[in-house]
C-alpha cells in the first residue's frame, strides 16, 4: 500500500511542472516497469502451467487504462484527492463484484467495512477542494481499471510471472505512443517516472499480486482504503498540502476498519 501511495506522490510531483507530459510519464513508467520485470518473465515462465484465458489478455489493458487515466487526472488534482477518488472507485468495483460472487461477511467484518467507508467519506469532505469534473472522471476510470486488474490478479497461480507479462504486454501500445508522441519530460521527470515504473509499480505490483491470492475480494478492497490516508499524509510532508484534524480521525477509522475486516 505504501508503494501505491508513493505512485500518487511521484506522479503528482512530476505533473506539478507543466513541462512534464502526463502521457510521457505513463510511457516511461510502463516501459521502465516492463524492463525491470523482464528477468522475472523468463525466470518464472515455466511455472505457468495453466492455459491462457481471457483475463490474461485483458489484464494488460486494465493496467494501461489505469496508468494513463491516473496520469491525466493528476495534472489537475492533489495527491490526496486523487488517491481518494481512485481507491473509492476500486472499493466500489471490488465490493460490487464480491456481492455478485455472494461472499459472506461476519458482523465484525461488516462493521469494519462500514468504519472504513465512514473514514473514507470524512477524509473526502473536509479541507479538500472538489476536483474538476473531467479529472475526477478520469481518476474514477483509473480506479475501476485497477479494481478489474486486481480481480484478474486473484486468478493467477504464478503472480510474479503474471505481473511481468502484464507490463511487457503493454509495450506495443507504449512504443506506438512514443512514435507519435515523443517523450516530453524534464530531467527530474525522467528520474521520478523511472522510479515509479521500475520500483513502486513493478515490484509493488508483484507483491500485491502475490498477496491477492490470500485475500477475499472484500478484504482486498478494504485494505486499499489505507492508500488515500498514506497519500494525503505524504502530500502534507512532501508536497506542502495542509494537514486537517479530521484527516487524523478519518485515517484512524480507516485503519481500524481494515483490522476488523481482516481479523473478523
Amino acid at each position: 500500500m505504501a508503494a501505491f501511495a508513493a505512485n500518487s506522490l511521484l506522479c503528482r510531483l512530476v505533473l506539478m511542472d507543466a513541462r512534464n507530459s502526463p502521457i510521457s510519464f505513463t510511457q516511461v513508467r510502463l516501459f521502465s516497469g516492463a524492463i525491470a520485470l523482464l528477468f522475472f518473465l523468463f525466470k518464472y515462465r515455466h511455472k505457468d502451467v495453466r492455459p491462457a484465458s481471457w483475463y490474461r489478455f485483458v489484464a494488460p489493458l486494465f493496467l494501461f487504462s489505469y496508468a494513463l487515466c491516473f496520469s491525466l487526472a493528476y495534472v489537475q488534482i492533489s495527491a490526496g484527492t486523487g488517491a481518494l477518488i481512485l481507491f473509492g472507485s476500486v472499493q466500489l468495483t471490488m465490493i460490487v463484484t464480491a456481492l455478485f460472487k455472494k461472499q459472506k461477511l461476519s458482523i465484525w467484518q461488516i462493521v469494519g467495512v462500514a468504519l472504513a467507508m465512514v473514514g473514507f467519506v470524512i477524509l473526502l469532505l473536509p479541507g479538500i477542494h472538489a476536483p474538476p469534473v473531467d479529472a475526477a472522471v478520469l481518476m474514477a476510470i483509473a480506479g475501476i481499471s485497477w479494481g478489474l486488474y486486481s480481480l484478474a490478479g486473484q486468478r493467477n497461480a504464478n503472480s510474479t510471472y503474471a505481473t511481468a507479462l502484464n507490463f511487457v504486454m503493454t509495450l506495443p501500445i507504449v512504443l506506438a505512443l512514443m512514435i507519435f508522441l515523443p517523450v516530453s519530460l524534464t530531467y527530474h521527470g525522467w528520474i521520478f517516472a523511472v522510479i515509479s515504473g521500475a520500483v513502486t509499480s513493478a515490484f509493488g505490483y508483484v507483491l500485491w499480486y502475490s498477496v491477492l491470492k490470500q485475500l477475499e475480494t472484500t478484504t482486498a478492497a478494504v485494505v486499499q482504503l489505507c492508500v488515500p490516508a498514506l497519500a494525503t499524509f505524504g502530500g502534507v510532508l512532501f508536497l506542502g498540502e495542509t494537514l486537517h484534524s479530521r484527516l487524523i480521525i478519518s485515517s484512524l477509522l480507516i485503519f481500524l476498519g481494515i483490522v476488523l475486516k481482516v481479523k473478523g
